[in-house]
């Protein structure tokens, strides 16, 4: 490799590393910002089963989004406690049972503090005991409530107690990597391109090789595990630098049935070469 390139490039990664800085950025999370929460367990006023200020596990039910980006994950943990309960009575008195949302955390670990909850009262059955009391004569002892139940996968609203800023990376970062340096081949998925649509139906590639090779491009590993070859489509050529770039693309849906969550690295060949040079390249994407 000429060393201009290599310097050339040296410096296209510096830049970019130190750029990285401006990739984040802030988004103010309001005051009164609703926030649905979904309880995990069951509970039930009954007995000592339930007490005041015990625990409740529960999490945030879908993401929080202000000006299109995620404030707080659907999943993250929510604190949530009792904050009153009664049993069941005689005299047909129903049992009740509120909560209140305490704090959950923003996606930068920020401690966000919430107001609000939810009150469950049973099913009261006051009016059948006085109804039989008249009729029959029988003291209203004898005649209980229903319990307060709330069963696990409720969801109540939340809101926040005062507004926050909280900082955001740019969705659309790259991820960057060197491991094919100083290779014949290399490839670059084109994130620009797959923001320009709502619902992409392509991942873009551009490969990039000597002049004047045979070509013919593969996917033939996804996280270093062998898979059946996936034909890149080839769509235009152009020369750079007196190599020769390959834009490619395949269909988003025959890739992601082999992604993992997080990061996922693909495998891309040159069959057209007799040697098959090879490329990888780390995708930085949510599925």
């Amino acid at each position: 490799m000429k060393i201009n390139s290599f310097l050339t490039y040296l410096t296209v990664f510096c830049f970019l590393c130190n750029s990285q800085i401006t990739l984040a950025s802030t988004t103010t999370l309001h005051s009164d910002q609703r926030i649905f929460v979904k309880t995990l367990e069951e509970l039930i006023a009954k007995s000592d089963r339930v007490q005041v200020g015990q625990r409740v596990r529960a999490q945030v039910s879908r993401d929080v989004i202000v000006d299109g980006k995620v404030l707080i994950k659907e999943g993250a943990i929510v604190l949530v406690k009792v904050n009153s309960v009664s049993q069941k009575n005689f005299a047909g008195i129903k049992g009740k049972l509120s909560l209140s949302a305490i704090r959950t955390e923003s996606i930068d670990g920020q401690v966000i503090d919430l107001d609000g909850g939810y009150h469950k009262e049973g099913r009261s059955k006051m009016a059948l005991s006085i109804t039989l009391a008249v009729i029959v004569f029988l003291p209203l002892i004898f005649i209980r409530g229903k319990s307060a139940e709330l069963p696990a996968g409720t969801i109540f609203d939340a809101f926040t107690a005062r507004s926050y800023d909280v900082v955001t990376r740019d969705q659309e970062r790259k991820r960057i990597d060197l491991t094919d340096f100083d290779s014949v081949m290399s490839a670059e998925l084109l994130y620009d391109n797959l923001s320009e649509s709502k619902k992409p139906k392509y991942f873009e590639f551009d490969i990039t090789i000597p002049e004047g090779v045979d070509r013919k491009f593969i996917i033939d590993k996804i996280n270093d595990q062998s898979v059946k070859p996936m034909n890149l489509d080839i769509q235009s050529e152009r020369v750079e630098d007196d190599e020769l770039v390959v834009n490619v693309r395949i269909k988003i849906k025959l890739l992601v049935k082999n992604f993992a969550k997080g990061f996922n690295t693909i495998g891309i060949t040159n069959i057209g070469e007799s040697d098959n040079p090879s490329t990888s390249l780390v995708v930085d994407i949510e599925i």
